[in-house]
């Protein structure tokens, strides 16, 4: 059996489909190789183009399994997501440069689906969907043009025939897609069991804190969480979102130290609060660490989290986009017990040296109350005319001494770290605390959010009448920057989505998160908890239920309802028109007389067949078909009338 070859055109068809969806395999597949596959697509778009014969079958097979074997020797697996996808685009690319049937190319259309799935092993963002729905349309419409008649032309009406024909088909998808994706039981983990790459994911806060930590991150407008508030949303300077914990410090870095103590409540044990706790919930972009970034202080403990005795929520390393429910008090008290005093012996260690003018000032204080300690630490913040910068100078081996009395220029990092150093000397335990301050609220999706430039570190000292009170030192010196955000307190330019001004800009790319935000809640969130949920308010309990089986089933039918009565409605015959309709009574009137409806015969034909067996109707038989024929064909309309008599008049004969 021979199959047609292809001719140029739907050879270059096929290469731009194919290349289009590996294109985003680029960006994660090693260099060599994305280069070699890239060189083998237009390889066969030269031989194309050119008309020359494809490379000898052994020259393909000895340079396949060469590709192959640097696969193995990059990834050291086949199989996976990473070698797997890189031996599907290999084998994709190898296959083209020996198809040259009809066959041939419609194995690699089929294929082309398979690629598409694998782009959502890396990425299943908004953008990278409506680019493969369009990879998906275009690789419908390559085949239908295949199935249909001479094949893919590349004739402009042909083609828009073909994409307007895949375009309805996705549509008549589109219920039963939505019904399964919504009904259908999630499965828990990474997409197909396949981890994530750690190297691609982003990263924020670090497990330590030195000058520069901070600053740094204020240059990143990147997204670290969004924000929903059930009801109503704190002040801006009440949204305080809790992070590491930095105890230990060396002189010059802050570190967690020693790990803290998990504990298996659900609930905070040594927290308390009057008030009603806020309820929101929180969407954190993948950043590798355990941290839930809580607002500060944290009322519940969701489900695979736990409470360290460092009041702060931790969970599993975050290796991908994750949403919690949670409430928290924005007024607490942090209660003392017995675990707690090895807690404050820490927060009171520093090292046996260094800046001394600092040790000086603070261990004049020790005879002060508590509280008047804080006071006396943050009237020299001000009486120094300390200045919040984006960029302060580096200070030597004393920085403490060097930032407050010297160089009296500093980032949050300088301000908490400074504070908690004067703290411990003057006999105050203090530690410094890490995460987000504030945000921006998006109106047009109604919610909070977080970047990293928004991160800030504050202090805790503990005070024995109240327990940890939170102590923002750089609120002293630049109060905007916590009642207003980062660009009001500081002269050096922010990056754009941190400013102030509401620009075109600004407005356009919050219009696209809210889109992006809602294709993370909603798709790529649906998880089994939020499914169990929509399934408990209709009253199902379990996916093995009698009832969700029915419900499942009664909602494809459904589903499918639509598409059924409207191809039903498509293949309904077409009413005829008035000539054809009295033709075709004629025609009936003269079986009855005794003359065959053969279908193959033309209206002279059958006129001719007609006069020989009933020669007394001539007359009307030849007026009929004069009739019909210059109404039908050649548009005369006055001659409608004459076919509908002559046809009434054999009507009143053959009665």
């Amino acid at each position: 059996m021979t199959h047609p070859h292809l001719d140029r055109t739907q050879t270059l068809t096929l290469i731009v489909v194919l290349g289009a969806l590996l294109a985003p395999h680029l960006l994660h597949l090693p260099l060599w190789l994305g280069g070699a596959l890239a060189a083998m697509l237009l390889l066969r778009g030269w031989i194309a183009r050119r008309q020359w014969r494809l490379p000898p079958r052994w020259l393909l097979t000895l340079a396949t399994f060469a590709l192959i074997g640097g696969v193995f020797a990059e990834f050291r697996t086949l199989l996976g997501r990473d070698g797997g996808v890189a031996l599907l685009a290999v084998l994709v690319a190898a296959k083209l440069l020996e198809t040259r049937a009809r066959r041939d190319a419609l194995l690699l259309v089929y294929i082309s689906y398979f690629l598409v799935v694998t782009n959502f092993l890396f990425n299943q963002s908004v953008w990278m969907a409506a680019y493969l729905l369009l990879a998906v349309l275009a690789t419908t419409a390559l085949l239908i043009g295949w199935n249909s008649r001479g094949g893919w032309t590349g004739r402009r009406a042909a083609a828009l025939g073909h994409w307007r024909m895949a375009g309805m088909l996705l549509l008549q998808s589109l219920p039963l897609m939505v019904l399964l994706f919504v009904l259908f039981p999630r499965i828990e983990g990474p997409l197909w069991r396949l981890p994530q790459d750690r190297a691609g994911l982003r990263s924020g806060l670090a497990d330590n804190m030195s000058p520069g930590s901070f600053s740094d991150m204020s240059q990143n407008d990147e997204v670290a969480f969004r924000v929903s508030f059930s009801e109503g949303r704190p002040d801006q300077s009440q949204l305080y979102w809790r992070g590491p914990v930095y105890e230990e410090f060396d002189g010059r870095t802050w570190s967690q130290g020693a790990p803290s103590l998990w504990l298996e409540a659900q609930r905070p044990r040594r927290v308390r609060s009057n008030e009603v706790p806020v309820s929101y919930a929180i969407t954190v972009e993948p950043h590798q660490r355990p941290w839930v970034l809580a607002l500060d202080m944290p009322a519940t403990v969701p489900d695979g989290a736990r409470f360290t005795d460092h009041l702060q929520l931790v969970t599993r390393p975050l290796l991908k986009r994750t949403r919690f429910e949670l409430s928290s008090y924005i007024n607490y008290q942090a209660v003392a017990d017995s675990e707690e005093r090895t807690l404050l012996r820490r927060a009171l260690q520093l090292p046996p040296s260094g800046n001394p003018r600092a040790r000086a000032a603070a261990e004049a204080w020790r005879e002060l109350p508590p509280q008047e300690r804080v006071d006396a630490a943050l009237r020299l913040f001000t009486s120094q005319r300390l200045r919040y910068t984006l960029q302060p100078p580096l200070y030597g081996t004393d920085p403490i001494d060097g930032f407050v009395f010297t160089g009296r220029q500093g980032f949050c990092e300088h301000f908490a770290g400074a504070f908690v150093f004067l703290m411990r000397v003057a006999g105050v335990p203090a530690r410094v605390v890490g995460g987000y301050q504030g945000g921006e609220y998006n109106d047009a999706g109604d919610y909070l959010i977080v970047r990293q430039a928004d991160a800030h570190a504050w202090t805790e000292v503990w005070l024995e009448d109240q327990g940890w009170v939170r102590v923002d030192p750089t609120f002293a010196v630049a109060p905007s920057r916590i009642e207003r955000g980062l660009a009001s307190a500081v002269s050096e330019e922010v990056p754009l989505m941190m400013r102030l001004d509401n620009n075109l800009v600004k407005q356009v790319r919050l219009m696209l998160d809210a889109a992006v935000n809602g294709w993370n809640e909603w798709v790529i969130g649906y998880n089994t908890e939020r499914q169990r949920d929509m399934l408990r308010r209709l009253g199902i309990d379990s996916l093995l239920s009698f009832r969700f089986i029915s419900t499942f089933l009664l909602a494809i039918l459904a589903a499918a309802l639509p598409v059924v009565l409207w191809l039903l409605w498509r293949a309904r015959p077409l009413p005829l028109d008035p000539a054809r309709r009295h033709y075709q009574r004629f025609r009936q009137r003269l079986a009855k007389l005794g003359v065959p409806d053969l279908p193959q015969q033309g209206p002279r034909d059958y006129a001719e067949a007609a006069t020989r067996l009933r020669p007394e109707l001539a007359a009307i038989v030849a007026e009929v078909t004069a009739a019909y024929i210059d109404t039908r064909y050649r548009g005369d309309a006055a001659a409608l009338d004459r076919l509908r008599t002559a046809v009434a008049t054999l009507g009143k004969r053959s009665a």
